[in-house]
């Protein structure tokens, strides 16, 4: 143990801000070897020491493969954690995996104490426990530091949720640090409350059913994919049922790997039924088991096992899809009948490339967008007519285009306008395609078409979720900014753990309206508030508060100094002329170029 901290008087107590972080597989590394891995840990070190200098804190400890940091500012503490994984994993970066020194961070900040030349207090103990939370070249922190610096540091927040930390009394709320802001508008994004969803507000107050990502029992987590899969497909096919309200995917896929009691579940995501199961697949036949219960009464309202050959695993989604549907509807006096079958594929082999893809691209990564687009076109290869790889496959471009994925983005909107008309041209029945036929259309300022082509979406599949957003958003763009608010607020209670675009799509409805109150706070509920920062510039402007305005655009063109107002008014899709002038005004204001 080696002691590195300043002067500070002994059993003073100051409030602090307190970094812990550790070598990932250090033990492992020592024992392969122990000369290589004691060089460059002292190398990190002497690094650390030099950059701690910079950000005024110090370097309080070291401890083999542990560091231990204290700051007078958050931020600072914050800033010095994002570079210390900037410069580890770019070290790392062209070494093989068994030599890559990474790091996991913890901070917390709280009152810290100084006794016989140590620090101690339930502070340090909480940021020390963080970090043993945290994964592989990650950064967590805890709510206290997220609340100091959210709106002070360009990176994006994901809420990680209220975690119980070993001989810690109270449950501390955690967040992860992430690098990709535009990312983290748009995945799942589990959210601190104070209560459970208000289940009565859930339109038409249908019963409420939500399924959880099934259990691969195989011993090879590269088949989770199949197990996800089945799960997607499952709450796909259920939220085609009109008399049923389905709790969208990204929200129950944040339970994957989690052991929560399912009261919990159902208090959580505001559900009545939770539909849970596991799945192994074996050479080619697969086992499955499947469990509906009632959240409520806290009963299993039926339970059922299955073995069968891989290749009737659509008869099998099927004859799911129908018992969990009766079951609710007996529960419940509430039944209707879903539309006819989506197609299905001629080859398992070709389902499989689909689901491949499919884990991928809901990463909402540049490199992983990309390669799911390799596992479509495999798929397509097999069987050109499938209509659920082609309008998966346009997503890929919508996704190129949306975040300026691509050099040629004309190209890449274009060539998603393609895919999506040939998939509702291959099955008509799926609402995937007409949602990406919406969204395209949007923005190639085809209005009618674009919400023809939401509507049809939702006709079929009345409780996909990220559909509503997006036709909310273009409600919004079309001059409808009222009916845009009641989709989107559906949209919220439907997937509690919403993505943050969702709010700047409500956010931007309130713009319209001039109701710039109700913007402001819609806007300050993103968990990350790095994208929303123009709408925040625009609205604080029209409000006179002027500082506040300046401070939010200072922050936009830190986050993109090639900033240019001129390529917003042009991308901005409005119907009506007006609508962008005044977001237009709104970025001048903000004193925005």
């Amino acid at each position: 143990m080696k002691t590195l901290s300043g002067a500070s008087d002994a059993g003073s107590r100051r409030l602090r801000a307190i970094v812990f972080a550790d070598i990932v597989g250090y033990s492992r590394m020592m024992a392969r070897d122990e000369e290589d891995t004691s060089s460059r840990t002292a190398q990190l070190i002497k690094q650390c020491e030099e950059l701690v200098v910079a950000f005024n804190g110090e370097l309080a400890l070291t401890m083999g493969d542990g560091l231990f940091f204290l700051f007078d500012s958050v931020v600072d503490a914050a800033k010095l954690a994002i570079e210390l994984q900037k410069l580890t994993e770019e070290e790392s970066s062209p070494l093989p995996d068994d030599k890559k020194i990474l790091l996991r961070i913890g901070i917390h900040m709280g009152d810290v104490m100084r006794v016989a030349n140590q620090y101690v207090g339930d502070s340090v103990n909480i940021a020390a426990r963080i970090e043993t939370k945290a994964s592989t070249s990650s950064i967590f922190i805890s709510s206290s530091v997220y609340e100091q610096v959210k709106n002070k540091l360009n990176v994006g927040f994901e809420y990680i949720g209220r975690v119980e930390l070993k001989n810690i009394k109270d449950p501390v709320d955690i967040y992860k640090i992430t690098k990709d802001t535009q990312v983290a508008l748009i995945s799942a994004s589990p959210r601190a409350r104070d209560g459970a969803t208000d289940t009565d507000n859930l339109p038409g107050r249908k019963p409420t059913v939500a399924v959880l990502p099934f259990r691969n029992l195989d011993n090879n987590d590269l088949d989770d994919f199949f197990a996800d899969g089945v799960t997607e497909d499952l709450i796909t096919n259920l939220s085609r049922f009109h008399g049923l309200s389905v709790i969208s995917r990204s929200s129950t896929f944040v339970y994957k790997r989690r052991d929560v009691p399912l009261d919990q579940v159902g208090r959580e995501l505001g559900a009545r039924y939770v539909v849970t199961g596991s799945i192994r697949k074996s050479a080619n036949r697969i086992r499955l088991t499947v469990e509906l219960s009632d959240c409520k009464s806290n009963i299993t309202v039926w339970r059922e096992r299955y073995n069968r050959e891989i290749d009737d695993i659509f008869d099998l989604q099927d004859e799911i899809t129908n018992l969990v549907s009766s079951a609710v509807a007996i529960q419940t006096q509430s039944a209707d009948k879903a539309q006819g079958r989506i197609q299905v594929p001629a080859l398992i082999e070709t389902y499989t490339l689909l689901l491949q893809g499919q884990q991928k691209i809901f990463r909402y990564d540049k490199e992983q967008n990309v390669q799911a687009r390799h596992m479509y076109e495999a798929a397509l290869q097999n069987e050109a007519d499938y209509s659920r790889a082609i309008a998966s496959l346009s997503r890929t471009y919508n996704l190129d285009w949306r975040y300026s994925w691509t050099e040629h983005p004309e190209f890449a909107l274009e060539k998603a306008h393609e895919l999506a008309q040939e998939s509702v041209l291959y099955d008509p029945s799926d609402a995937r395609g007409y949602g990406e036929l919406g969204f395209v259309n949007l923005y190639r300022k085809d209005h009618d078409a674009c919400l023809s082509s939401f509507e049809t979406a939702l006709s079929l599949n009345p409780n996909d979720t990220d559909i509503m957003s997006n036709m909310g958003d273009a409600l919004a763009h079309c001059g409808r900014s009222e009916e845009a608010i009641s989709l989107l607020n559906k949209a919220l209670l439907l997937n509690p753990f919403y993505p943050d675009q969702y709010l700047w799509y409500l956010g931007g409805a309130y713009f319209n309206l001039k109701e710039y109150d109700k913007a402001v706070s819609t806007l300050k509920r993103m968990n990350s508030p790095t994208e929303g920062r123009r709408l925040l510039a625009a609205c604080f402007a029209y409000m006179g508060r002027k500082e506040d305005a300046k401070f939010q655009a200072s922050k936009v063109m830190e986050a993109y100094p090639n900033f240019n107002i001129a390529h917003w008014e042009n991308v901005q899709p409005d119907v009506n002329p007006e609508d962008t002038e005044h977001f237009v005004q709104g970025l001048r204001l903000a004193g925005l170029t």
